[in-house]
């Protein structure tokens, strides 16, 4: 077999939250490629879960600019990062989930990937406040899962200083009562840690969107060879079964590669050629 054009490449890993526990096994075992962390980089200064540091752009434009770092510190081709988004779902408040973002450059190549994927595995719940002494915060907290998953500790019900790398569950009273104290309105806040390193669902959520990335790397142009040859878009239009008129429905597929820019069309993977009646407007109306 011929190897993966990635085979024996060093790729730097944009991260200072042990994220290359998740990353690494599928590159290596997919690719032979070995992920290297980037040394002297503080990832925090594009922004941190806790909003000390806001981002400074969107989750993709942010997680591309944190790849970039990588080939400051490091002499390399390629380089990875990622961004994490949780919280409540807009049209279900009541219900949790994440978005996670994976992004990849190859400089030589002129390669720039972006992988997605949203989850409804995590352990974030609303912010939980406590005043000082408050017999609640021990369940609170272990409802948090911890200590296996990590919890911030918050001064003050509206943001401040935050209160992290906390190991025991005195460790957490301690640092509610002491914000608690300190604060303007008499209140401390819990929330999840979402750093992954101190997150094991969150952890394997970046660990499955590494094995979705490491297999689209691993798939080449059939035109020029390059890595990462896949889904670009999907074309909406598919007309309907009753007067042909297109509707919102994804009509087909386009693969294409990153690198030379060769895309292919392919159908839906259902084989279905018309839309539902009741999906068009103008049978409807």
């Amino acid at each position: 077999m011929v190897a993966h054009p990635y085979a024996g490449e060093r790729i730097g890993l944009a991260t200072i939250h042990a994220k290359e526990r998740a990353i690494a096994p599928p590159f290596r075992r997919l690719l032979g490629a070995k992920i290297v962390v980037a040394p002297n980089l503080d990832t925090d200064t594009l922004g941190t879960f806790t909003g000390e540091v806001p981002r400074p752009d969107a989750l993709v434009e942010t997680s591309l600019l944190k790849a970039e770092l990588a080939f400051r510190s490091m002499d390399i081709d390629c380089a990875i990062a990622s961004e994490g988004s949780y919280g409540p779902i807009d049209r279900l408040p009541l219900v949790a989930g994440g978005l996670e973002i994976m992004a990849f450059v190859d400089r030589r190549r002129g390669i720039r990937l972006v992988e997605t994927l949203t989850t409804h595995r995590t352990n974030w719940q609303n912010l939980m406040s406590f005043e000082v002494g408050d017999p609640a915060v021990p369940q609170a907290v272990k409802s948090l899962g911890f200590p296996d998953f990590g919890v911030f500790v918050i001064r003050g019900s509206v943001g401040g200083h935050t209160v992290k790398d906390l190991m025991t569950l005195d460790d957490v009273i301690a640092a509610v009562d002491r914000e608690a104290r300190l604060s303007e309105d008499g209140k401390a806040v819990v929330v999840a840690d979402m750093r992954a390193h101190r997150n094991p669902t969150r952890m394997k959520v970046l660990r499955a969107l590494a094995w979705k990335l490491a297999r689209r790397l691993a798939t080449l142009c059939p035109k020029c060879k390059a890595p990462g040859f896949g889904h670009l878009m999907s074309p909406r239009g598919l007309p309907c079964e009753n007067c042909g008129e297109p509707t919102h429905w994804i009509d087909f597929e386009i693969d294409g590669c990153a690198s030379c820019g060769h895309a292919i069309a392919r159908p839906r993977k259902d084989g279905r050629r018309a839309a539902p009646r009741l999906s068009c407007r103008a049978c409807r109306d």
